[in-house]
C-alpha cells in the first residue's frame, strides 16, 4: 500500500483506519511517501503504524519512490483523501493478477447531482475516465515492465493505466467504489472544475506537453 502525501492531516487518519478495518495490518505494509508536509501528516502516519519515507514533491515521483522500497509483489496506490471500499482486500484478489482500479464516488455526492453524474461514468471501461482517485493495483512485475509512473505532474495516472493496458492486454474496473474528497470541486465549482479537467485531458491527448498543461492548470484551478 503506497500513499503519497502533502499536508493531508485532515484526511489521512480516516484512510488508514479504513485499511485496518478491512484486513489485518500484518497482511500488508503501508508506506506513506511524504513530499514535505508542514502539518501533522507524518505524526498521523506514525500513530497508525505506517512506514514513512521522504520523497521529492510530486505525486508520480512519490509513488515511484514508495514502490522502490516496498517489499511485496503487489503494489496498491491510494490517495490520502480516498477511502477504499470496506472489502478492498478481497476485491483486489478478484483481479487475478490483472491491473485494476475501483469505481469512484465522492463523499457527500448524494446532495450533489453533478458529482453523482461524474462518478457514474467511472464504471465504464474507457481510458478517458481513468484517474488516480480511483486507486490502482498492479503487480510489481508489470509496474517495472512499464517503467513505473512517468515523471509528470499532471495525468501521470492516466498515462500509467494506458501503459499497463498496452503491456498486459487488459485492465479491469472492479465493482466496488472508493470514496474520495470533492474538495477541489467544492472550492472551484462543480461544472467549471470538470470543464477544466476535460480541457486538460483533451490537450494532453492532442500532444500538448507537461509545462503547458501545468501553466493552464495553475491559471484555471487552485
Amino acid at each position: 500500500m503506497i500513499i503519497p502525501t502533502l499536508n493531508e492531516a485532515d484526511h489521512l487518519g480516516a484512510t488508514l483506519r479504513r485499511l485496518t478495518e478491512a484486513a489485518p495490518a500484518a497482511s500488508y505494509e503501508v508506506i506513506v511517501v511524504d513530499g514535505g508536509s508542514t502539518d501533522a501528516t507524518q505524526d498521523i502516519a506514525r500513530r497508525h503504524g505506517a512506514r514513512i519515507i521522504h520523497g521529492t514533491r510530486g505525486r508520480a515521483q512519490q509513488m515511484n519512490a514508495g514502490a522502490e522500497v516496498a517489499h511485496g509483489e503487489s503494489l496498491y496506490f491510494l490517495h490520502a483523501d480516498t477511502l477504499p471500499p470496506p472489502d478492498w482486500c478481497t476485491r483486489l484478489r478478484e483481479s487475478r493478477g490483472v491491473p485494476c482500479c475501483f469505481r469512484l464516488r465522492f463523499a457527500g455526492q448524494e446532495t450533489m447531482p453533478w458529482l453523482r453524474l461524474y462518478s457514474f461514468f467511472t464504471r465504464f471501461d474507457v481510458d478517458a475516465f481513468r484517474f488516480g482517485d480511483q486507486s490502482l493495483w498492479v503487480s510489481r512485475t508489470d509496474f517495472l515492465a512499464v517503467g513505473g509512473f512517468p515523471d509528470w505532474r499532471l495525468l501521470e495516472d492516466n498515462r500509467m493505466v494506458r501503459n499497463l493496458r498496452q503491456h498486459c492486454g487488459d485492465f479491469r474496473i472492479l465493482d466496488g467504489h472508493v470514496t474520495t474528497s470533492p474538495r477541489k470541486y467544492v472550492r472551484n465549482g462543480f461544472v467549471y472544475t470538470q470543464m477544466v479537467y476535460t480541457l486538460l485531458y483533451t490537450l494532453y491527448r492532442l500532444g500538448v506537453g507537461q509545462q503547458r498543461l501545468l501553466a493552464i492548470y495553475a491559471r484555471l484551478l487552485h
